[in-house]
């Protein structure tokens, strides 16, 4: 009777409780032919992971010869890999082939889209992703005080980033949701960054939406003298997983638990890992 009683507990707790592992890293700069080495973490990865997010600027200058090197490297993992582009990737004069090469290797490049993975334990992990852009960390009403033009741009382009971002995680349905960006959202993770170049690091309008929309975890990288933990000013966790600032491959750890009611489900980060 007793083995029977444990039998069926086990049962309930497999039922109930999944663990996630998402592992993250970004700021790449990949410039030719890169050993796994290059990249503390990456061997053996699937060991570890689950799925591989990449927080942009897989390469250093766009070229087309790098983005098939960078393809090579990630592909190396076993993992699913999805990715949005950095500044430095959007160097490159050929976007479409830039893009294409390193779709060829299995990793898929969200550029204000979602999509969702299935892992082999049944959970869907959700990922809304786009590059950002910077533009600064005002008050909610700043940006309509914008008067460069410089700036200028840097509000408009911050608008359509921020609206696809948005429209990505309204449509996103997931067990675990993710927002994936390459600039950062939060002053939070920019550590050691000097006050003038927060205008190139980020923006916060990007955090307002993520604020609004609240998904599970937020995950950018561009600020090499940033901080890996942050949050948004409406408390969602914040990861800069940019390479010089993790030094491996980050592993952000969720357990999914399935409450015994049907609906909401409740996941919770747990454990980290990099």
């Amino acid at each position: 009777m007793e083995s029977v009683l444990a039998s069926a507990v086990a049962q309930e707790y497999t039922r109930r409780f999944f663990r996630v592992r998402i592992a993250a890293i970004g700021d790449l700069h990949v410039r030719g032919q890169e050993d796994q080495r290059a990249v503390p973490g990456l061997c053996n990865l699937a060991d570890h992971a689950d799925l591989l997010l990449v927080a942009g600027d897989l390469t250093e200058n766009g070229r087309l010869l790098e983005a098939e090197a960078a393809g090579e490297l990630l592909a190396a993992a076993r993992l699913p890999v999805v990715a949005v582009l950095g500044n430095h990737d959007l160097r490159s004069l050929r976007r479409t082939a830039f893009r294409r090469t390193l779709e060829r290797h299995g990793i898929e490049i969200l550029d204000g889209q979602a999509t969702v993975v299935y892992l082999a334990n049944g959970t869907r992990v959700g990922i809304a992703g786009t590059t950002g852009c910077g533009g600064g960390f005002w008050p909610q009403e700043g940006p309509d005080g914008i008067h460069t033009r410089t700036f200028k741009r840097l509000a408009l382009r911050a608008s359509r980033e921020c609206a696809a971002l948005e429209r990505a995680l309204l449509d996103l349905r997931a067990d675990v949701r993710i927002a994936t960006t390459h600039y950062a959202p939060t002053t939070s993770t920019l550590g050691r960054e000097p006050l003038a170049k927060y205008w190139m690091l980020g923006n916060c309008e990007l955090g307002v939406v993520l604020d609004r929309r609240r998904p599970d975890l937020i995950v950018h990288g561009h600020a090499h003298l940033g901080t890996l933990n942050g949050r948004t000013l409406g408390g969602v966790p914040v990861r800069n997983v940019a390479l010089p600032v993790v030094g491996t491959v980050h592993i952000e750890v969720f357990e999914r638990a399935l409450p015994s009611h049907a609906g909401h489900v409740e996941h919770e980060p747990v454990a980290r890992w990099g």
